[in-house]
């Protein structure tokens, strides 16, 4: 009894001890609400304001930092676990921080899976010092974290305790979020990320976008997906379609009708092109699901018929659900119908993780900058839009049948520098004089968009040359970076783009492509443009063609969504008809013809070679010269009798998109 006396008191100690850490971490975990949500408003004023005007969330978000403080509890060597918990929270929010001077979205969990696409585009948005500043910075961080580990001594063991507190903690966290989901006072879909974060505080959004992923199971899904509009959907005939055009799909990376912009003039109009298309073609505002950013979001959004809003919050379906799981799309849709699906963009495919993920969207073939010969670049490293024209033109005339082109744009995308440029072709004027660097950066971008405005020119001008009937479909993906308010935005909102339809095809222009104003949401952009032409092939492009404006349109398209990539798929009759396609990188094949080793260097000739060609010799990568697109170079080396080759197009610095067959050397 004396013993278990002396047990029982013990444990009332270390119970103590473990409440007491508790409460000393909740009151740090105010503070540091305090300080994250002034890095996040780059305004210790602000920071202060959400604090003091939200006591709910605030409460709740120092709960949520608790609540992983907590795990400290766990070790021995507590001190250095909060330690380094504490540097993991204010890493993220010092990033979040940066972050948002150079984009409007703010940093999500999903982010953190786009890592190995930041580090291909950092030299755009840092300089060579501020990328080592970083570096070092880290090298320093993680030094003193390990130096101050060794330097902490260990506490007394109090697991048990330790346990019941984390597990009631926990538990009373969950608890929480969950009275505050079912009641209300938690905003649970995130429609619009920067208003969510700016509403609800940095540490709740992003808690939210760390465990919620997909779309929720709808409360009604078994009842819903038995009622009458799936099984209509079903058995409803698809149409036969035989006069079927080549259909180009164009995303225009951060483009917009420049006239929107309030209060600014232009020396001259900088899109000449689109504003006489919006005066002859179909036109209207398109509803895009960011600003900013997120421009692989719209993409899924356009090529799926799935509105992202049903999704997690600030989730990339690209790096979740459809790195693993097929789905439907425009490009399985129309080949249906014979089409060939090509996707093409003047940037690195591995960008959004497009080579993976667009062989469970359906394509055939993926063109990317890798592939791509005599690519120009801007001053801050993006390709020019205008090599686009040719890659089109050579996926329209590479096949027999008829194609559809999926091609996405890089030329405008920011960091806007914000030095002045000398002589611009367009010049801007109506900023404040205060606001240089605001107009620098604006005048860069203006500059930019008035090439890609020449380049949908020239592309029109050759397809309109082209003696195959083609609808081209031209669209912004978001707004651009430059720090606009909806004050400043005339017409539409900071979500709205604008999309035009264009044919080279007077019969069809006449008949069904008739000058109109619709607006439209990303998501039904795709099902309106077929519908136009009379296709409907696909659940979710007869869905929208017959719903749309129903009252329980939203309610039912999340019931297929979810349906189709996380439920039962009963639209399918439980089998999804989608596999993953083999696709084909490149428009034109690489091959190697003929080896020769001359003079200590190795030459390899073949066709279609570019700068991203590498060669491989017996399995080991060669630093290789371009030539040029039929003759590669390897110096410094031999070959021997039995050597084997073959020539990659190689990504960053060592991913394989492809490669040739394997030759065999012999002298």
């Amino acid at each position: 009894m004396k013993q278990m006396k002396q047990l029982f008191c013990m444990d009332q100690k270390k119970i103590g001890s473990c409440i007491r850490y508790i409460g000393y971490n909740y009151l740090i975990s105010v503070a540091m609400i305090v300080l994250i949500e002034a890095l996040a408003r780059h305004s210790l004023f602000q920071g202060v304001s959400f604090v003091w005007d939200h006591p709910f969330l605030t409460l709740l978000s120092a709960l949520i930092l608790t609540a992983f403080y907590s795990f400290a509890l766990l070790f021995r060597r507590r001190n250095f676990v909060w330690l380094v918990i504490t540097a993991v929270i204010l890493t993220l929010a010092v990033s979040n921080c940066v972050l948002l001077f150079f984009r409007i979205t703010p940093l999500a969990a999903t982010d953190i899976s786009l890592i190995t696409s930041v580090f291909a585009i950092m030299k755009v948005y840092l300089t060579v010092a501020q990328m080592i500043l970083i570096i070092v910075i880290a090298v320093v961080v993680l030094a003193g974290i390990v130096y101050a580990g060794l330097r902490m001594k260990k506490t007394d063991n109090v697991f048990l305790p330790a346990l019941v507190s984390v597990m009631l903690l926990l538990a009373a966290t969950i608890g929480i979020m969950h009275i505050g989901d079912e009641t209300g006072l938690l905003q649970t879909e995130f429609a619009n990320l920067p208003d969510a974060y700016e509403d609800n505080g940095y540490v709740y959004c992003f808690t939210r976008s760390l465990f919620d992923r997909g779309i929720a199971k709808p409360e009604t899904y078994q009842e819903d997906i038995t009622e009458d509009f799936l099984s209509e959907l079903k058995s409803q005939r698809t149409n036969k379609v035989t006069d079927t055009p080549n259909i180009i799909f164009l995303q225009l990376e951060s483009f917009f009708d420049l006239s929107r912009v309030n209060g600014v003039t232009y020396s001259d109009n900088p899109i000449p092109v689109f504003s006489s298309l919006r005066e002859t073609c179909q036109t209207g505002y398109l509803t895009v699901p960011s600003v900013g950013a997120g421009t692989a979001n719209t993409e899924f959004e356009i090529l799926t018929g799935m509105n992202l809003d049903y999704f997690g919050a600030g989730e990339y379906p690209y790096k979740t659900v459809l790195q693993n799981v097929t789905c439907e799309s425009m490009a399985y849709n129309l080949k249906e119908l014979g089409y060939q699906a090509t996707a093409i963009h003047n940037n690195t495919a591995t960008f959004y993780d497009r080579n993976l993920v667009f062989s469970n969207l359906g394509f055939d073939r993926f063109d990317s900058i890798e592939y791509m010969k005599n690519v120009s670049y801007n001053s801050i490293g993006w390709a020019k839009d205008k090599i686009l024209t040719q890659q089109i033109m050579d996926a329209c005339t590479n096949t027999k049948g008829q194609d559809f082109i999926y091609a996405i744009s890089v030329q405008d995308h920011g960091k806007y520098p914000t030095d002045p440029i000398e002589e611009p072709h367009i010049s801007v004027q109506g900023f404040a004089p205060d606001d240089e660097e605001r107009q620098h950066a604006f005048t860069y971008y203006v500059n930019e968009v008035h090439e890609t405005d020449a380049f949908l020119g020239y592309l029109i001008s050759e397809l309109n040359a082209f003696e195959e009937p083609v609808i081209l479909v031209l669209y912004g993906d978001h707004l651009p970076n430059i720090d606009m308010t909806q004050e400043e935005i005339e017409g539409g909102n900071l979500f709205q783009t604008e999309y035009v339809i264009w044919t080279n095809d007077a019969m069809k222009k006449e008949r069904t492509l008739k000058k109109e104003s619709k607006d439209l949401c990303a998501y039904q952009l795709s099902s309106y443009v077929l519908g136009k032409l009379g296709i409907n092939n696909g659940i979710l492009t007869k869905f929208h063609q017959k719903y749309a404006g129903f009252p329980s349109y939203r309610e039912k398209l999340k019931t297929l969504q979810y349906d189709m990539l996380y439920g039962e798929q009963e639209v399918y009759d439980g089998d999804s008809p989608y596999e993953p396609e083999e696709i084909q990188m490149g428009i034109r094949p690489i091959s190697i013809i003929k080896v020769s080793s001359v003079g200590g260097s190795v030459y390899i000739m073949g066709q279609n070679f570019t700068e991203s060609s590498t060669v491989f010799i017996n399995d080991r990568k060669q630093d290789t010269f371009f030539l040029n697109d039929s003759t590669l170079m390897v110096s410094d080396r031999e070959l021997e009798e039995g050597d084997t080759l073959y020539v990659a197009q190689t990504a960053g610095v060592s991913e394989v998109l492809s490669q040739t067959d394997s030759y065999l050397f012999s002298k």
